[in-house]
């Protein structure tokens, strides 16, 4: 999958926690679009570029510049050191520390 047109939104420390449905270890690769929860009453798609491994491992974690649909409709919602939950469809895979946040719009400056 091609990267965003327009800068990444934040850079994250993203952890890959859990194992496929079947009980084997995960891999994501560039381009691995999960959902976050910016807000509590709101999911989003993002798009992965990781900064430090080609593949992340389930236990394993790499930085990565993250973009994320929409985010005109959840502003001020990030600061460094926010962890937001990290999922495929309803299952919670992993999690992901912000580290930068690009995007002026999601930045908040008291957490």
């Amino acid at each position: 999958m091609s990267t965003p047109h327009r800068p990444a939104d934040a850079e994250v420390m993203f952890e890959l926690k859990a194992p496929t449905l079947e009980g084997q270890n995960k891999n994501v690769t560039a381009g691995y679009r999960p959902l976050y929860d910016v807000c509590s009453e709101f999911w989003t798609s993002s798009h992965h570029e990781f900064l430090d491994l080609s593949t992340v491992h389930t236990g394993q974690s790499s930085r990565a510049n993250v973009w994320f649909l929409s985010p005109e409709h959840y502003p001020h919602s990030l600061w460094v050191g926010r962890v937001l939950n990290v999922a495929e469809g309803s299952r919670i895979v992993g999690a992901a520390t912000v580290l930068k946040v690009f995007n002026p719009l999601l930045l908040k400056s008291q957490p």
